[in-house]
């Protein structure tokens, strides 16, 4: 007796509700459930594997170039941008490497770091397409922070310091509407410094940590792992646009036809317009923290710190290739030019050159 009286119960108010109401007014409208969506998941089978010497053009090795001289803990390369014809890698021991695609050798390197304790280093790198800005670990031991410098490519030098108090984590600093951005305030702001007037634009509030960024045609991406969150921000207005909850998420990658998360052990690709999932690439060994996702229009690449290189083809959403050594090597950046793929293995002090394809 008790379960028909909950079930009529409602049934019985609904009708006398209706019956006292007035004749002109209008019935409340139900909301239809929402549905969850099944995404596909892809397991972590490539439809080929390929032995990394067959697509390696040259091996830099850091350590052996008499302008970096490598400290006790080693150089440790990560980070890495293309400008000026040059290749760019930033070092954990504070330096700015440039070498030259066309031997495959270091030419130059900045020291970026003014702190004197070794265990105070720093993370990020970035490129207007011209000049190189990069993290610099500076002060002393009791008060460690993180500034960013600008480096003119052609002289090689220092030309601004910026005093934004950088967040440790940021890997790469995204070139968007004139200005490079960067995660201050523990991950909590977002700062633009425009790179006319080498002037830092007003804060925006993110409401949460944040700690890696990534560009999507006229807005920025933002990681907040700790939250479980990835943040749309419109720089021009100074605003996140979009909160949308993702688990674990950490670098992200962006084209006009998907973003691509990392996260812990799998990537996923987002719709661009609401960013909902659209598929997920499982169970891929060694992402974590140590690794990083490059996209184009033609292929997606991440870089692992186990299983090495992987490349999705974005139109099929089909995990085509793995590139695998015959050694472990240890995780890395990844940059993708028009005719190489770039990367770094982090505690090998080594930047590899790959062929694009066979």
């Amino acid at each position: 007796m008790k379960l028909i009286a909950n079930v009529f119960f409602p049934i019985t108010l609904a009708l006398i509700f209706a019956a006292c109401a007035p004749a002109n007014a209008s019935m409340p409208t139900l909301m239809p459930t929402a549905v969850p969506i099944e995404v596909p998941v892809i397991p972590p089978i490539p439809s080929s594997i390929i032995p990394l010497e067959e697509r390696l053009l040259g091996t830099i090795d850091t350590t052996e170039h008499p302008l970096v001289t490598p400290t006790m803990f080693g150089n440790h390369p990560d980070e890495i941008v293309f400008a000026g014809g040059f290749i760019w890698t930033k070092t954990d021991n504070g330096h700015v490497i440039q070498v030259d695609p066309t031997t495959n050798t270091i030419v130059g390197a900045i020291k970026v770091d003014t702190a004197t304790d070794p265990n105070h280093y720093c993370q990020g790198l970035g490129t207007d397409g011209e000049d190189i800005w990069a993290c610099s670990a500076s002060r002393g031991e009791d008060n460690r922070v993180i500034d960013v410098v600008r480096i003119d490519s052609e002289s090689q030098s220092i030309v601004e310091t910026f005093k934004v108090r950088k967040v440790f984590d940021q890997f790469k600093m995204p070139f968007l509407q004139n200005q490079i951005w960067v995660l201050t305030e523990t991950g909590t702001k977002l700062i633009g410094i425009d790179v006319t007037t080498n002037q830092l634009g007003s804060a925006i509030d993110l409401g949460t940590r944040c700690f890696q960024l990534a560009t999507m045609e006229e807005t920025l991406l933002a990681t907040c792992g700790l939250e479980n969150l990835l943040l749309q921000i419109d720089p021009a207005k100074g605003e996140v646009t979009k909160r949308v909850t993702l688990q674990g998420p950490r670098n992200v990658a962006a084209t006009e036809n998907g973003v691509w998360v990392l996260q812990d052990s799998a990537v996923v690709r987002l719709d661009p317009e609401s960013l909902t999932p659209v598929v997920t690439f499982t169970d891929l060994p060694g992402i974590g923290t140590r690794a990083d996702v490059f996209v184009t229009e033609e292929a997606v690449w991440m870089r692992q710190e186990s299983g090495f290189l992987y490349s999705i083809d974005p139109a099929s959403n089909e995990l085509i290739e793995q590139i695998k050594p015959d050694r472990s090597l240890t995780g890395g950046s990844i940059l993708v030019t028009s005719d190489s793929i770039w990367t770094t293995a982090n505690e090998d002090d080594l930047l590899l050159r790959l062929s694009l394809s066979n």
